[in-house]
């Protein structure tokens, strides 16, 4: 006679609705004797207000340029609060007071600006919970108040420690000039042109470094310069063998959108000369914004295919 396996014989006793010897019934589910404590935690109010960031777009808008200064404000936590006041100031001058209801996880807030000068504004922004029900930790708040400063950069081609632009400096001197133009789109405030020049050899006593603008002439296509509007005269003979930035300073005025050229011109009475650093390949401008004189030579303008650094502001 064939004998059951084991297995066979309990799960017929089970489908019968027997009890093995010692085990209690099975009722219900199989799993309802095991007794299960789920401890439910309770919701997290927590959050944290942030205020992220103060930044401008485009990333560093320049003189004469059209841009916007941008606040990010984050929640951080599961929780977001059902609303916040924020405060924007510039220059202690309120630019934004509200209420922000049903806020975002992330939210911006853009203000317009124009750079009509490179003056920097001094933002602060405050932020505090205005939720009565969860407000915030009072061990965050530090979070809630940022400052930080918004500054246009002046019109120019000046980042010189750029690796991707290979540097070389051309000599102003007796027979030599340089000019470099810029061309702006709006009116500026005008008070400083910058160049980044050195003097390899000591130059003498009562040698001069004159830094002109220029209005640019009718056809651009024609080497050449327009109308003198202003010029400044430097002592060479402080110019140091490193290579720096040297400023000349004018009455302030306002130059109006278009071409305008920044002249080199060196002067002595034993020779010499000054070196402006340059650029190759017209990274900045283009095939026209760049001229050279050789006065014991061509002795007329020629259009260079590089770009001379320089300041405008």
């Amino acid at each position: 006679m064939r004998r059951l396996p084991g297995f066979a014989i309990i799960l017929m006793l089970l489908l019968a609705g027997c009890a093995l010897p010692g085990v209690p019934p099975l009722e219900g589910n199989a799993t309802a004797g095991i007794n299960q404590t789920i401890k439910e935690e309770p919701p997290n109010y927590d959050y944290d207000l942030f205020v992220k960031g103060i930044i401008t777009s485009p990333p560093n808008p320049t003189l004469g340029e059209e841009y916007k200064a941008i606040v990010i404000v984050q929640s951080y936590g599961i929780y977001i609060p059902s609303a916040y006041h924020i405060w924007v100031l510039d220059d202690g001058e309120i630019l934004m007071e509200k209420d922000v209801q049903n806020p975002e996880l992330l939210q911006t807030f853009e203000f317009p600006m124009y750079a009509n000068d490179t003056t920097p504004h001094h933002f602060t922004v405050q932020l505090k919970s205005i939720d009565n029900v969860h407000p915030e930790n009072s061990s965050k708040l530090e979070n809630n108040l940022m400052s930080g400063i918004v500054q246009p950069g002046p019109v120019g081609f000046y980042d010189v420690y750029n690796w991707k632009d290979n540097w070389y400096y051309d000599a102003v001197g007796m027979q030599i000039k340089e000019a470099q133009a810029f061309t702006l789109k709006h009116p500026i405030n005008f008070s400083k042109i910058g160049v980044y020049v050195q003097a390899s050899v000591p130059q003498p006593q009562g040698s001069e470094l004159t830094i002109s603008l220029y209005n640019a002439q009718p056809n651009e296509n024609i080497s050449g310069l327009g109308d003198r509007i202003i010029s400044s005269k430097i002592d060479a003979s402080k110019i140091g063998p490193k290579p720096s930035w040297i400023y000349a300073e004018f009455p302030a005025m306002e130059l109006s959108k278009g071409k305008y050229w920044i002249v080199l011109e060196y002067s002595s009475s034993l020779g010499g000369g000054i070196e402006w650093y340059r650029a190759e390949g017209n990274p900045y401008g283009e095939f026209l914004d760049t001229q050279m004189m050789d006065v014991a030579g061509w002795g007329e303008w020629e259009f260079k295919d590089f770009d001379f650094a320089f300041k405008v502001e």
